[in-house]
């Protein structure tokens, strides 16, 4: 309980914090990238690395994930890249919530195994973000285009990685 108390202050420090910052009111973008594995959604959750809190670094291609605090549960923290800052915020058996609380765009993600039945499963990259933070329509449709790419990418080198073990 004390770890759900000490995230969500942060969170509702650092909400306040940016809402103080923004004037302009917020436009929520939310994006959902899927993608089909043939495997049971516990034993594919474990092969795209949904239970390591660094395990997207490899499909995302980014430089370092370090775990700053946590294993990913709650409250846990981690640095993509050295300057990202993400806090755990849910968690259940086959599903993770990240926020970037210090972002303008307070930039959320969740990846998530669906099972489909007992022999399929559905991994789901959940996006949202405020694209007011952005900047104009273009800026917003060029963030919108470079997020699907990268992160359907991703999605996809899961996907095939799963679908690939025995």
């Amino acid at each position: 309980m004390k770890k759900i108390t000490i995230a969500a202050a942060l969170l509702g420090t650092l909400t306040l914090a940016g809402g103080a910052a923004s004037a302009q009111p917020a436009d929520w973008f939310t994006m959902r990238l899927t993608a089909n594995i043939a495997k049971p959604a516990a034993v594919a959750w474990k092969l795209v690395g949904g239970e390591d809190w660094c395990g997207i670094a490899k499909y995302l291609d980014v430089k370092s994930c370090h775990i700053d605090k946590g294993k990913g549960e709650v409250g846990s923290l981690r640095t993509i890249n050295g300057s990202i800052l993400e806090i755990a915020v849910a968690r259940t058996p086959l599903s993770y919530t990240y926020a970037q609380p210090a972002a303008a765009n307070f930039y959320h993600g969740t990846m998530a195994m669906e099972p489909i039945d007992a022999t399929h499963s559905r991994l789901v990259y959940t996006l949202i973000w405020n694209q007011t933070a952005v900047g104009d329509a273009k800026a917003q449709a060029e963030a919108r285009d470079s997020r699907k790419t990268r992160f359907q990418a991703a999605v996809n080198k899961m996907a095939a990685a799963a679908n690939k073990a025995p």
